[in-house]
């Protein structure tokens, strides 16, 4: 990190020294680029700029006040950030004329009460210099290998630009010449510091641009966080990110314009990259971890603190259809609701990732499944059912959470439930129902529960089971249960008492039991739907 001048004065050896500064601001953020000790008058044409200047003040002896003040303002316009002068030895106290004119000068003045040996503050200053330099350069020293290695694993512009996300642990977009994001996630401190955009020459024209976010840190530098990080923390941490970053830049923005040639002027949308990667997901085609994290990065998917990703399944209630109709809307609404997310269609199935903040999932999700059903043609409104796996905190974990979320859509449509909306977490009993639906113990509880009902529907077909099962559903509620079964209230009354009767007065308000009918009529769904039989 860089060695300022506020890091000099904290040095051992200028604190015995009893350093005291007369003028100076933001000593901070003045970087030092080497210490120098000189008793010469005229020794500004000596100087590069970036050093601070040791001296007794014996240079000055002799001369006028006005050949004092152009001292100082000869220093200045070299470029040294701090003159530290030792009292005693020349001076007892500060000439005015300096002090009036640093401040003029805008150069920072430090006077030392006390003696102490020149060159034991030179070597610690340069130790701490050179030592920041040398750290500096073998943090940034294995960058152009990084770049080039991901070049050669990566698949077109998308999922190069998520590579270059990892290796940067920042956000990164690039844009064509016209300002279209082409690939990544455009942030709000994109343009906070233009030493992190590049522009991308193909053929000797301006392509597009390549810009790198200034704080958004989303991955590991060789094991320490520099965007935003536990590891270094503070200005160091700030520092450290944007000299990493300003390297990777510098190797990443030639093999851009490369893969542009490679691949052609438009190279693959994040739309299709997102799409091909979803596929690639539910189709269990084998990638490796850092394959799912580079693709999806460079399609925009990755999840900010505070919030998760969560897969979606939008699937046709009626087993054998399909929800590709749904594909249109499903997008335009997941961009609304959502912002960043992956979209296509498998297998008659809408798949969609998407990022969302993890205190208001459910609300949201209510949120995407009303805006989607509103904007699905008029025959698809009341046939589709949207599942959702459990969120998952990055893109390699969302394998398992669309896997879940096809599983409990498959579930969903074998159950029939009136909501439109089903989560995984939700429907973890069914499954575990689902498992054991041939289970022999399992079908001997389903008859202890229903045989009766079962036994008086098989000879009359009054349609007790169902009728317990809608009145279950519908919270106890007769009038909502006589609705869902199309049904006068007299009629929902008369088969309630005929089921109380068979099943030896069944006391509905007590929970035991109407916890083990509840789970007996899951199971009888889930084996009726295994074999086809519709249930009403």
């Amino acid at each position: 990190m860089t060695f300022s001048v506020a890091d000099m004065l904290a040095l051992p050896a200028l604190k015995r020294a009893r350093a005291e500064i007369l003028y100076g601001e933001a000593l901070d953020q003045l970087p030092v680029r080497w210490v120098h000790t000189s008793e010469i008058y005229d020794i500004s044409p000596l100087l590069k700029g970036g050093e601070v200047l040791l001296t007794t003040g014996l240079g000055l002896i002799g001369v006028t006040p006005s050949a004092r003040r152009a001292y100082i303002v000869a220093l200045a316009q070299v470029g040294v950030v701090a003159l530290v002068l030792e009292l005693s030895r020349t001076f007892v106290s500060v000439p005015d004329e300096l002090v009036s004119e640093a401040r003029k000068a805008g150069l920072p003045l430090i006077v030392l009460h006390g003696v102490v040996p020149f060159i034991e503050v030179t070597e610690a200053a340069q130790t701490r210099i050179l030592g920041d330099e040398l750290a500096a350069f073998r943090m940034t020293s294995g960058v152009g290998d990084k770049v080039l290695h991901a070049y050669g694993q990566s698949n077109g512009l998308v999922a190069f630009t998520g590579a270059i996300s990892e290796i940067a642990a920042c956000h990164v977009a690039l844009y064509s010449a016209t300002g279209e994001l082409v690939a990544g996630t455009a942030t709000d401190d994109d343009v906070a510091d233009a030493d992190l955009s590049a522009p991308i020459l193909v053929a000797g024209e301006l392509w597009g641009q390549l810009v790198l976010g200034a704080d958004d840190s989303v991955a590991n530098v060789d094991g320490a966080r520099v965007g935003g990080g536990a590891a270094l923390g503070g200005s160091a941490a700030r520092k450290a990110a944007v000299q990493w970053r300003r390297s990777v830049l510098s190797a990443a923005a030639p093999l851009m314009a490369a893969e542009v040639l490679r691949t052609g002027a438009a190279g693959l949308s994040r739309m299709h990259a997102g799409a091909e990667l979803l596929r690639d997901m539910a189709s269990d085609r084998h990638l490796s971890s850092g394959e799912l994290t580079s693709r999806a990065l460079g399609a925009g998917l990755v999840a900010s603190p505070g919030q998760q990703i969560i897969a979606l399944c939008i699937r046709a209630r009626v087993a054998g259809t399909s929800a590709a109709s749904a594909l249109a809307p499903a997008r335009e609404v997941a961009s609304r609701v959502y912002g960043a997310s992956l979209v296509a269609e498998h297998e008659g199935d809408i798949l969609i990732g998407a990022v969302t903040d993890s205190s208001n999932m459910r609300s949201t999700l209510a949120r995407f499944a009303d805006e989607l059903v509103r904007g699905l043609p008029a025959f698809l409104r009341d046939s589709v059912i949207v599942s959702a796996g459990s969120p998952v905190d990055d893109a390699r974990s969302l394998v398992q959470a669309l896997a879940s979320a096809r599983e409990t859509a498959r579930l969903a449509v074998r159950l029939a439930p009136s909501s439109t909306v089903v989560l995984a977490a939700d429907f973890a009993l069914y499954q575990l129902l689902i498992s054991l639906v041939d289970d022999e113990a399992l079908q001997q509880f389903v008859n202890n529960q229903l045989g009766a009902l079962l036994a008086h529907d098989a000879r009359t077909g009054a349609n007790l089971v169902v009728t317990l099962d809608t009145y279950l559903a519908a919270g106890l509620s007769k009038t909502r249960a006589a609705a869902v079964l199309a049904i006068r209230r007299q009629t929902l009354y008369a088969r309630l008492e005929r089921i109380g009767e068979l099943l030896d007065g069944l006391d509905l308000n007590n929970r035991e039991r109407r916890t083990a009918l509840d789970l007996a009529l899951v199971s009888w769904r889930l084996r009726l739907s295994a074999t086809q039989i519709p249930v009403r």
